[in-house]
């Protein structure tokens, strides 16, 4: 194996790392599911370093990483909300947050001529955010160590970073897009 594969290994890693994650949620065995979720982010934080450190980028990289952070990210909030962890409600505003962003990237990619898909740190750190709710929560169910008004103060965070993010992305290419569609 060519050492610049390794952060591509990492990332379909991390990606076939969902359907443990998922079915240990729904079997309601936590401790599994955190011990999986761990190593989705330890794989996450390795491609991204061995990546940037040693100029490792990869076009598949930068297509999948992104792909699979966010099949984890829905498939954990998902199953969480299907077992009571997280309210419905919540996982709902979550998931259209996402819908909107895909919705617009699509369409920024069809109408816009000069369209580069790239992230923002809001996004970034809204990600980062909800990742960190996710693990949690997990860390919560599996041990109940993390205190409620930390999970509520986290959560509240997520929504303020969501809505943020979602402002900045129908700012730009938003703005460009519907006056495509419109004008």
């Amino acid at each position: 194996m060519i050492m610049s594969a390794i952060p591509n290994f990492l990332t379909v890693f991390r990606f076939f790392l969902v359907y443990p994650i998922v079915i240990s949620i729904l079997e309601q065995n936590y401790h599994a599911s955190l011990f999986f979720f761990f190593l989705a982010g330890i794989s996450d934080f390795l491609d991204g370093f061995l990546a940037r450190k040693y100029s490792w980028e990869s076009r598949f990289g930068k297509i999948f990483d992104p792909i699979s952070d966010k099949a984890l990210v829905i498939a954990t909030l998902f199953s969480l909300s299907l077992v009571g962890e997280i309210n419905i409600y919540v996982t709902m505003f979550l998931l259209s947050r996402d819908l909107f962003i895909v919705v617009g990237v699509i369409l920024s990619s069809l109408l816009l001529d000069e369209y580069e898909i790239k992230p923002y740190v809001s996004g970034k750190i809204n990600t980062f955010v909800l990742i960190a709710y996710l693990g949690f929560i997990i860390l919560n169910v599996s041990f109940k160590l993390v205190p409620e008004i930390f999970l509520n103060f986290l959560l509240i965070f997520l929504l303020i970073t969501s809505v943020y993010s979602s402002l900045q992305y129908l700012n730009n290419p938003g703005r460009k897009v519907i006056s495509q569609i419109f004008f």
